[in-house]
């Protein structure tokens, strides 16, 4: 059995309604022509509305024909004024209501065509991002190969401490963007919570395996700008990095504690905090350890916050400070 198009069944039910109108209105209301002008222009506004453009002008000439030889005259030419008036009137009216809706179909289907093409560039975007993070984690992986191949013929012990400190830097910068997923770089947020615990379980597997120093976190909910995710984390990372290495010499044991909170004071800023009960953050004499400092100054810089590290009842505490644009 042959399958009817859709269109074909719209255009027959226009054609239909039309007709089934004219022949109700003559049987109901004969001596009302008006009224049947009426149910003819709301039967125009309901096909256009539900059929679309096409089926709505095929409806209204048939409707235009068949008001035309019902109401009194010669065709087109109806003798009484107000009949053809009501007749101009009815058509006017379909015509409006089939303009309307093929500009708003238009307009629709423009507005999906540019959807569709702001999805497809979407898709195309993380693809780009998936392969700009593989390349990237390539370099970095390829700079500390590089970086400890120099260390193996470097000639002076201060040479080599201070390549174990670049390649030790670059693994860290590796890890934060392999804890970056491609799913918050779209929305360019990230949820530090889950983030920073990530970073702290690496620290736990990488730094305090092994070792009688136990490490607790009390980081809030929320969501951070991406940007500023990169170097909190590069800054959690330095302070847990030099407290592994001089906070507990000959593996004694101990705490260590990350937190992150929102500002007791500032609603717009955000406190991180990272307190061992070690021997102190590092070494006073240490180049290696004032470098360090150095490079959380300058982080904690570039987030538009201060950071202060304190002795106080036998722990030392380093305090970060900084705004969070959009916390209220």
């Amino acid at each position: 059995m042959p399958v009817i198009k859709r269109p074909l069944l719209l255009f027959a039910g226009a054609i239909a309604l039309v007709t089934a109108v004219t022949l109700g209105g003559l049987h109901l209301a004969p001596d009302r022509p008006w009224l049947l002008c009426i149910f003819m222009a709301l039967a125009f506004t309901v096909i256009a509305g539900g059929a679309g453009r096409g089926p709505a002008l095929a409806g209204i000439a048939i409707g235009a024909l068949e008001l035309a030889f019902v109401l009194p005259g010669d065709g087109f030419a109806v003798t009484d004024p107000d009949d053809a008036l009501g007749l101009i009137a009815t058509i006017t009216l379909g015509l409006i209501a089939a303009w309307y809706v093929g500009r708003r179909n238009r307009q629709r289907d423009a507005l999906a065509a540019d959807l569709a093409a702001a999805h497809h560039a979407q898709e195309r975007t993380a693809a780009l991002l998936r392969e700009l993070s593989h390349r990237l984690a390539n370099d970095l992986a390829m700079l500390v190969s590089s970086t400890s191949l120099m260390r193996q013929s470097a000639a002076t012990p201060e040479a080599v401490a201070a390549l174990d400190s670049v390649a030790s830097r670059i693994v860290v910068l590796s890890r934060v963007y392999q804890r970056l997923r491609i799913e918050e770089a779209e929305r360019e947020t990230v949820e530090i919570g889950a983030f920073l615990g990530n970073l702290c379980d690496d620290m736990r597997q990488s730094r305090f395996n092994l070792r009688p120093i136990a490490l607790h976190l009390e980081i809030d909910e929320c969501r951070l700008p991406l940007s500023q995710a990169v170097i909190l984390g590069l800054i959690t990372n330095e302070l847990l990095t030099n407290i592994a290495k001089h906070a507990y010499p000959d593996d004694r044991p101990g705490t260590v504690g990350v937190r992150l909170r929102p500002h007791p004071f500032r609603p717009d800023a955000m406190q991180l905090s990272v307190a061992d009960d070690g021997v102190g953050y590092a070494p006073p004499d240490g180049d290696g350890a004032r470098m360090g400092q150095r490079l959380i100054a300058a982080l904690a810089s570039q987030l538009g916050g201060d950071i202060a590290i304190t002795r106080r009842e036998g722990q030392t505490i380093a305090t970060l400070h900084f705004p969070v644009a959009g916390m209220r």
